[in-house]
């Protein structure tokens, strides 16, 4: 399992990295088959004042597929609560998908078996 987290226009603020590890972390409850987590925190003007907007992209690798968040906020560690928290929605609908997907193939090859014997 590997996390990295980069930053851009963002200073190197080790609260943030450390507040951002910790909601990551928390991801890994969710899937057993995490491979890569890459975190990007960046910091962008506004363009018509001094406010900053702070984005969050979170990429998660499960084998057989990359999941991909973008979060927008004015408060970073509300950019990353948030992120976190749509990445955990979307791993889950990953992951009862699959298993929806495997229970109709196991209901259809136990039909399947019943029709063979008789």
């Amino acid at each position: 399992m590997n996390i990295s987290l980069s930053g851009l226009h963002l200073e190197s603020d080790p609260e943030i990295r450390e507040y951002a590890n910790k909601k990551i972390k928390k991801l890994l409850n969710y899937h057993p088959n995490i491979t890569d987590i890459k975190i990007r925190l960046i910091s962008q003007k506004a363009h018509r004042n001094d406010k900053h907007e702070f984005f969050c992209e979170i990429t998660v690798h499960i084998p057989g597929k990359i999941l991909e968040i973008v979060d927008r906020e004015k408060n970073h560690t509300k950019a990353v609560d948030r992120a976190v928290e749509r990445m955990k929605k979307a791993i889950i609908r990953y992951k009862e998908k699959a298993v929806s997907k495997q229970h109709k193939e196991g209901v259809l090859r136990k039909f399947l078996r019943r029709l063979k014997r008789e």
